[in-house]
């Protein structure tokens, strides 16, 4: 059915007035250019959202996001310096920073990786493994009863 700008309530027709139709046009417009704005905008703005919103993330985590976006920073701005010896100084001496950071955090992931597989592996096995039988005595602490002074003699003194 084609909108002729009527609308029915109750089974009467009433014919809109045409500020309205325009009014509603134009909000239209204006909701639309705001939201072509703000996805243009977040394409350039650099996020600074916190990056602790539904998980429980630790200090190590967040030291490191933080590290990350120093790093991201610098490079920005090394960017911007004019071509030359210190620019290609800085570039060296980031790269090198980022090399390690990012060495440094996967060595980290092979370590919980393992963490988890052996803890895994640990509460599988938890049944089937049992102690072996020790065909000696275990021993233990010695007494401590006495004076242990290294003068009278120590523990040996009798």
């Amino acid at each position: 059915m084609p909108d002729t700008g009527h609308t029915k309530s109750n089974g009467k027709e009433h014919k809109m007035s045409a500020t309205k139709i325009v009014k509603d046009a134009i909000e239209e417009r204006i909701a639309k250019k705001k939201k072509k704005q703000a996805e243009a905008e977040a394409k350039i703005t650099p996020k600074k959202g916190s990056i602790a919103t539904k998980t429980t993330v630790s200090a190590t985590d967040i030291k490191q996001a933080k590290t990350s976006n120093q790093l991201d920073e610098m490079q920005r701005r090394i960017d911007d310096m004019p071509d030359g010896n210190i620019k290609t100084a800085y570039q060296k001496m980031l790269t090198a920073q980022r090399d390690r950071f990012e060495k440094m955090q996967s060595a980290e992931v092979d370590t919980m990786t393992r963490k988890q597989q052996q803890s895994a592996r640990d509460k599988k096995m938890k049944k089937e493994m049992k102690p072996l039988p020790m065909p000696f005595n275990k021993g233990g602490m010695s007494s401590h009863k006495g004076n242990f002074d290294m003068r009278k003699g120590g523990m040996f003194a009798k």
